[in-house]
């Protein structure tokens, strides 16, 4: 992953006006200082959203979101933070650093540009096939239930019988064939070595990046053409096509699963077309592989709550217990909805309505009580081995919830249900291995981690001191206090406020936040974006803020020296502890 210069990120970040930014995605108003706005990332009525030009940051009250501008744009546009840098700083016009691309490289870029307008071309060339195909218009339509308003939304083509008009219509466009080949579009004759086209007698389907290339196909076999060939066709991997990492839907509908936080993971292309023409278009797919880990990650910066709705099925049931241990290791919340026998996503919905969809997915038990219910089920009456069989069942998926609470939590529920002793439970989930669970669990090692939490009076004068750099470091100056910070990471802010004003740059919130990030303090900064975004109090006085901050550190020098005295045996160090301690409690005159 490429890395840029902070001076460069920081030098995008001066440029950029995040309220132009966000402006437009979301409709604000200004309140106050601030610019308000309905959450473009959870449905709401009323504004929680509030952009700060002068702290460069963005925060929801309601669902938490907040960030800067690269986190604001990587957020709406599904893309990393040196993609986002990227985009940026084309706006803001800063040249990035160029790092010298290797022959190799080169070439691999030019072949990816080039195949990705070749998927252009050929989404093209399937769409005015559609058009002209009566047949396969009338079953998307009639058959399937099919608008022609989700028929353009989701860009749905028509790769018509016949062994070579693709070839020919690119061959039209001088589009030398071994490119075809290469992504998937064409095959390659055995027999002759001549080209043909691969997807022949399909309805075909656009299979869009988050940034909206097209990285390759999927096709459903038309029964009236080929009723014996295989019923789904995918685009083969290829250099701009990673089938573990995609999945079809999530550009169509990511808006719509970022405004409810939530997302249906279904098994086609049609569950994804026909729920979202029912009013329900938070369904995704993976492409005609099972549910990966990247497929999870990405699915669950999205949206926080994942619904599986797969078929009810043996098989299907698998997936969705496969499915939900790598979205619980993911960090989800997931919830499972089992159809009734014989239906699945497209028909349950054209024949019930979104509605009742919807009915269904407020109802449906966490994937925890889902598949602790069934093992309890398929083995009861066991005794002994039927116990342990649900235990070893649902122990994958209560060692995949990261949140230890939850985890806890669902240990204890999981003991209630199967009539065990939750302190028998939880030694047996613990253990990784017959030899560990013969002796005692070790005490984990306490991990290294940063701070995570700031003293009160240290957390108010880091808000002033993004919100007024200057004066606040002239009166920490003014009082000896610029060395009596507790907490490590206030003191990283302020040396990087003294170096921005020394070298007359801005200092704000979002530069703040950004050095604490880059030192370490990661998960602290992530929780102050929305303190810091709050206005400053009326009542706030640097002055005071800093008195207070000096009280408190004489409190903790006096009761670290006292605890010194304490331990200390040497008579001889005690009274010149004795004597620093005297100096210290001394009224100041």
């Amino acid at each position: 992953m490429a890395r840029y210069p902070a001076e460069k990120i920081s030098e995008i970040r001066d440029r950029i006006d995040i309220e132009s930014v966000v402006g437009r995605s979301v409709q604000l108003t200004k309140k106050g200082s601030r610019m308000v706005g309905l959450c473009p990332f959870h449905s709401e009525k009323t504004p929680s959203f509030g952009v700060s030009r002068a702290k460069q940051l963005f925060h929801c009250f309601g669902c938490g979101a907040g960030g800067d501008v690269f986190g604001f744009v990587m957020r709406m546009e599904g893309i990393d933070f040196p993609e986002a840098v990227r985009r940026l700083a084309r706006e803001a016009g800063v040249n990035l650093p160029q790092h010298e691309e290797t022959p190799a490289q080169r070439e691999r870029r030019k072949v990816s540009n080039t195949l990705f307008d070749l998927n252009e071309e050929a989404l093209g060339f399937y769409r005015r096939a559609l058009n002209e195909d009566r047949e396969a218009r009338a079953y998307l339509t009639r058959e399937r239930g099919l608008t022609q308003a989700t028929i353009d939304r989701f860009e749905i083509g028509w790769a018509p019988p016949g062994w070579r008009n693709l070839v020919d219509f690119l061959a039209s466009r001088k589009i030398p064939p071994d490119r075809a080949i290469q992504v998937g579009l064409c095959g390659k004759s055995a027999r002759d070595g001549r080209p043909y086209d691969r997807l022949r007698g399909r309805v075909v389907f656009p299979i869009r990046l988050p940034d909206g290339r097209i990285a390759g196909f999927g096709a459903r076999r038309a029964d009236w053409v080929e009723p014996d060939a295989p019923k789904y066709l995918n685009s083969p991997e290829s250099p701009i096509y990673d089938k573990s990492r995609i999945l079809y839907g999530l550009y169509e509908c990511r808006d719509d699963i970022r405004r409810g936080r939530r997302a249906l993971l279904v098994e086609g292309y049609l569950d994804v077309i026909a729920l979202a023409q029912s009013g329900v278009a938070v369904a995704v797919a993976a492409c005609g592989t099972a549910l990966t880990k990247d497929h999870a990650r990405a699915l669950v910066r999205q949206a926080p709550e994942i619904v599986t709705l797969y078929d009810g099925d043996e098989a299907g049931q698998e997936a969705t217990r496969k499915a939900s241990i790598l979205l619980l290791e993911a960090g989800a919340s997931v919830r499972v909805i089992a159809l009734p026998p014989g239906e699945d996503p497209d028909t349950f919905v054209r024949g019930k309505g979104g509605d009742s969809l919807e009915k269904l997915v407020d109802a449906a038990p966490s994937a925890i009580d889902f598949f602790l219910s069934r093992a309890r089920q398929r083995h009861a009456g066991g005794g002994v081995a039927g116990t342990t069989q649900a235990v070893e069942a649902i122990k994958p998926m209560i060692q995949a919830i990261r949140d230890p609470l939850i985890r806890d939590v669902a240990m204890q529920a999981a003991a209630k249900t199967l009539g065990l002793s939750p302190n028998v439970f939880h030694r047996h989930l613990s253990s990784r291995g017959p030899e560990r669970s013969r002796r005692p669990e070790p005490p984990p090692k306490a991990p290294k981690s940063r701070e995570v939490s700031l003293p009160v009076v240290e957390k108010a004068l880091l808000k002033k001191l993004v919100s007024e750099p200057v004066e606040t470091l002239r009166t920490l100056e003014m009082k000896s206090a610029l060395d009596t910070f507790s907490s490590a990471a206030v003191e990283t802010a302020v040396r990087a406020a003294s170096h921005a004003v020394e070298g007359g740059a801005t200092f704000n919130a979002a530069k703040a936040l950004a050095v604490l990030a880059e030192e370490g303090y990661g998960q602290l900064a992530d929780g102050l974006v929305g303190y810091l975004s709050e206005e400053l109090p009326n009542e706030d006085d640097t002055a005071a803020l800093v008195d207070r901050l000096l009280d408190e550190h004489k409190k903790r020098s006096v009761r670290d020296l006292k605890q010194r005295i304490a331990r200390e045996g040497d008579p001889e160090v005690q009274l010149q502890l004795l004597a620093e301690l005297k100096e210290i409690q001394a009224p100041k005159a």
